[in-house]
């Protein structure tokens, strides 16, 4: 006599299977971002905000392009914020900063990337020393890592159960 599956045992399987999947998205993306590379040197993004010093001591963002005319109106005191970190939000984004020794790192983060650039400051022009850029990138490779990993499993657990 066989018996027939019940169908709640099919729904623990494929929501077990999805939660696990889900758990190796999670890992595979924190991996990824933990380990994503840094490009050295390369080109400032003519809107990239920079925090500056501005008027009336505070902290401010202007684009790169115009740090030359901000320093000419006035806007602009200085190339470092007062603060040894803090955070701003321009436009639709986040801009958050932190004073490195001899330098300062600057994230530039939205809901699709974040861009975190590490620059320092010779003869009062701010130089690029590296830059990181996360984007839909690599949560795509962390959905192949996770549905390839998945598949392992998955073959793994059947060759068991065949040889079992």
């Amino acid at each position: 006599m066989t018996t027939t599956p019940h169908p709640g045992d099919r729904f623990t399987g494929i929501f077990s299977a999805f939660m696990v999947f889900c758990v190796l998205v999670w890992l595979w993306g924190l991996g990824l971002y933990m380990l994503w590379p840094w490009q050295k040197g390369g080109e400032w993004l003519p809107d990239f905000p920079m925090v500056v010093q501005c008027q009336g001591d505070t902290a401010c963002l202007v684009p790169f392009a115009e740090l030359d005319a901000a320093r000419s109106d006035g806007r602009l005191l200085g190339l470092l914020p007062d603060a040894a970190q803090g955070e701003l939000s321009h436009e639709t984004i986040g801009v958050s900063w932190e004073r490195l020794p001899g330098g300062m790192q600057t994230k530039v983060a939205a809901w699709n990337f974040q861009t975190t650039v590490r620059y320092r400051i010779d003869n009062d022009r701010p130089v690029l020393v590296e830059y990181q850029e996360i984007n839909g990138k690599l949560f795509l490779l962390a959905l192949a890592g996770a549905a390839i990993s998945q598949f392992l499993l998955h073959r793994q657990k059947r060759q068991r159960k065949a040889n079992a």
